[in-house]
């Protein structure tokens, strides 16, 4: 755990003094790769006239990253927790020659590659056929959380934005697309929740986007950093 908080910090002082770069890193995350030196970064940066850039880069633990070197991995979502073997992503695409009128739910392609060592599976589905398996965005408040090896719980549930107030009993989440926002003294802010759902038939089921915060003060440091991405203070300009 002090070797995270370390490597935290330094990301945070390269950030600092790296004034020249054109790229300015809006949001920045990092996972752990369990029984691993590598880590996942997701990171969100804009540059000159509105570019946008952003993706999942895998680094050595000791390296710091830098936005200007960053190779991205061939997908949006993960799949699977990643391990020091294997990652699996889903991309949706829209790709020339294979659009038809049909919605399609299954990948279209799949794609092998291997990056730093670790072989890398990219599905890649109709963009049509995703979106409209996409089932919209919830805002939660929860009460306690509990986590397992491959899973988030959350318990006692308050919808707080709708007209018509929603309570559930408990929400589960399997560690994949899962990202943790804090504020002053790394207290949990929020937990944005891409919930991707795929059948053993490589089928879309569901992705629904959830926001969760916590009912009382939560650190960080209470989740695990292995399936989960956990926030990068950036310097304030």
């Amino acid at each position: 755990m002090k070797c995270f908080k370390t490597l935290l910090f330094l990301i945070a002082l390269f950030l600092n003094m790296s004034c020249d770069f054109s790229w300015k890193i809006s949001e920045l995350f990092v996972q752990k790769i369990e029984n691993s030196s590598k880590v996942i970064y997701k990171y969100d940066a804009w540059g000159g006239r509105d570019s946008h850039k952003f993706g999942y880069v895998i680094l050595d633990s000791i390296d710091v990253f830098d936005i200007n070197n960053a190779e991205s991995l061939p997908f949006q979502y993960f799949e699977t927790i990643p391990t020091k073997q294997n990652i699996s992503g889903v991309i949706c695409e829209e790709l020339d020659g294979q659009i038809t009128p049909e919605k399609i739910f299954i990948p279209l392609k799949i794609k092998n590659s291997e990056e730093k060592g670790i072989k890398i599976k990219a599905k890649i589905f109709q963009n049509e056929g995703f979106v409209l398996r996409t089932q919209g965005y919830k805002q939660y408040q929860f009460e306690t959380f509990k986590e397992s090896r491959d899973s988030l719980f959350f318990y006692n549930l308050n919808d707080i934005t709708s007209m018509e107030p929603e309570h559930l009993d408990i929400l589960k989440f399997k560690k994949t697309n899962i990202f943790i926002r804090t504020k002053i003294s790394n207290i949990v802010s929020e937990i944005s929740i891409e919930d991707l759902k795929v059948s053993q038939k490589d089928e879309i089921i569901s992705n629904i986007r959830y926001d969760l915060t916590p009912k009382n003060k939560t650190k960080i440091s209470s989740f695990s950093n292995i399936g989960i991405f956990k926030e990068v203070k950036l310097p304030k300009d």
